[in-house]
């Protein structure tokens, strides 16, 4: 119960502090850790992407290497669309991650990764 009760309110934090703007599709080519990846464009242009809403263990913190392992086994060399509206201070995208409309994000919360 606790954990659907936790699902729910990181869904509507989600939600709630997105203001999605743009949307950019591409190929998922590197994992930096379990919350930042590499999206490729069909014109050949790259961006990274932080998940939003969510904070992941660091590499070479507990679980962090297992966080990391879990986003690319679920995205690398995929085609995610990425709902966005702002840059991070890293001129990162902070954006919403979708596969096949599975929200990536939550994925990662609900394997206790994020």
């Amino acid at each position: 119960m606790k954990i659907c009760r936790l699902l729910a309110f990181a869904a509507l934090v989600l939600l709630s502090n997105c203001v999605l703007a743009d949307i950019l599709i591409g190929r998922v080519v590197r994992i930096a850790d379990g919350d930042t990846l590499t999206v490729l464009e069909d014109n050949r242009v790259q961006y990274k992407v932080r998940l939003a809403g969510i904070d992941t263990p660091e590499r070479r913190q507990a679980f962090g290497a297992k966080a990391k392992r879990h986003l690319s086994d679920m995205v690398m060399g995929r085609t995610v669309t990425v709902e966005y509206g702002k840059l991070d201070r890293y001129k990162r995208i902070v954006g919403k991650v979708t596969l096949n409309g599975v929200d990536i994000c939550l994925e990662q919360i609900k394997a206790g990764l994020a």
